[in-house]
């Protein structure tokens, strides 16, 4: 294979890698989706494993972490008994994928204890001094800022996740090779 070939691979492999710690995933998770993803064929656990030479084990826990999360799903091949993966090709797909099974769920948590200060601080006021008063005011004015900004953050998120239509990329941009 020509070499121009092999070092984009590799580099979009590695990229996807780092990508994926960024995000909270581990290197293992992205090589492998970017392996995948790169990959015009499904690919093995061997094939995979062998690629990025790691275990097989490793693949596989990592593959079925790619499958809880909509980023590879098994694809079957007649007469054949392994195990065939390939890619989720529309990134925006993964991402809302990962937005809904996350990130939606940790504004939500944020959402729920900012509340549950905020009742907090109110039923304890009567009890307050007056300086411990203008503290929890202080909160209070903190706390409903970053309410603010979760409750937008959950508009965007429902924005991304919740909606069904599919983004057309191509319409903004197109790579051609000449």
């Amino acid at each position: 294979m020509d070499q121009t070939l092999v070092n984009v691979n590799e580099s979009t492999v590695a990229g996807l890698g780092r990508l994926a710690r960024f995000f909270g995933f581990n290197d293992v998770m992205g090589r492998l989706y970017g392996t995948l993803l790169m990959s015009p064929e499904p690919l093995s656990l061997d094939e995979l494993a062998s690629q990025l030479k790691i275990s097989k084990g490793s693949v596989s826990m990592n593959m079925r972490a790619l499958e809880r999360w909509g980023m590879a799903k098994e694809y079957w091949m007649r007469g054949e008994r392994k195990k065939y993966y390939e890619a989720e090709p529309d990134i925006w797909q993964v991402i809302r994928n990962v937005l809904g099974g996350r990130e939606r769920r940790e504004v939500q948590i944020a959402l729920s204890v900012l509340g549950e200060s905020v009742e907090q601080l109110q039923s304890a006021e009567t009890t307050l001094s007056a300086e411990e008063r203008e503290l929890a005011q202080f909160y209070l004015q903190r706390i409903d800022d970053l309410q603010a900004f979760f409750n937008v953050a959950q508009i965007a998120l429902e924005t991304v996740v919740g909606s069904d239509a599919t983004l057309d990329f191509d319409a903004v941009t197109t790579i051609e090779i000449r």
